[in-house]
């Protein structure tokens, strides 16, 4: 347990957006009526057919999310081929786990540090063995748009709307490297494993950009989990 209520992994993200960030935001926000609470729609759905996936249960999408599903469960079963799910959403026949799982159903990992005070709560979306037997933390995202880890170069030819999409899809990448670095911290604190290596998994319309996949390494994640603890901090002082 833990002396106080902690903030979410959410919550702090957001409270420690750049002032531009969040003009940014609000602008977009205004010229897209709608478009924030449809995302949250369609990320609910998908997190909740991943998991029904991996239970073994069958999905049927509505038409309108079947662009964003489709080439999800080739992917899925590619990377969890000869492997074992630890976590999916909540223990995945880990008893020793379950309590860490709500009344609501929902399962909740915790990071806290004593001696600074400071903590935060969050669920992983996925914790598996891969068939190397290394530990995998993976996070779904859903998106209009692709995601990507290098903004494009200027005279690289590609449209121009594209090029905006990718340069969106560096920040994107960005913020949820931080997440799963939160999130790998509190499941080593509450789970006793040692993630080896995180993955974003990423659905959009686009058939281009069906399904993507950037992996990390634990040298990679231990930089982010760095940067996750100065974001930490930050908050805690602003608070």
């Amino acid at each position: 347990g833990v002396p106080k209520p902690l903030p979410s992994v959410t919550t702090i993200l957001s409270s420690t957006q750049t002032e531009e960030t969040r003009k940014k935001l609000a602008a977009w926000n205004l010229s897209n009526p709608g478009a924030l609470e449809k995302a949250a729609s369609r990320g609910t759905w998908i997190h909740s057919a991943t998991e029904n996936h991996i239970r073994g249960l069958r999905v049927e999408p509505p038409s309108e999310y079947l662009p964003y599903w489709k080439d999800v469960p080739e992917a899925l079963d590619d990377l969890l081929k000869n492997g074992k799910v630890l976590w999916s959403e909540s223990p995945f026949n880990q008893p020793q786990w379950h309590k860490y799982v709500g009344d609501d159903g929902v399962g909740r990992l915790h990071y806290y540090d004593d001696k600074t005070e400071q903590g935060y709560a969050g669920c992983p979306d996925l914790i598996y063995k891969d068939e190397n037997n290394e530990v995998v933390l993976a996070d779904f995202k859903t998106s209009t748009s692709p995601y990507s880890l290098k903004f494009p170069k200027a005279n690289s030819g590609i449209p121009d709307n594209v090029r905006k999409a990718l340069i969106s899809g560096v920040f994107k990448a960005k913020k949820t490297m931080l997440q799963m670095a939160a999130y790998s911290l509190a499941a080593e604190k509450c789970l006793g494993v040692h993630v080896d290596k995180t993955r974003i998994i990423v659905s959009t319309p686009l058939p281009d950009y069906s399904v993507q996949v950037f992996s990390f390494s634990r040298k990679e994640l231990e930089k982010h989990m760095e940067m996750w603890l100065q974001v930490l901090r930050q908050f805690y002082e602003n608070a």
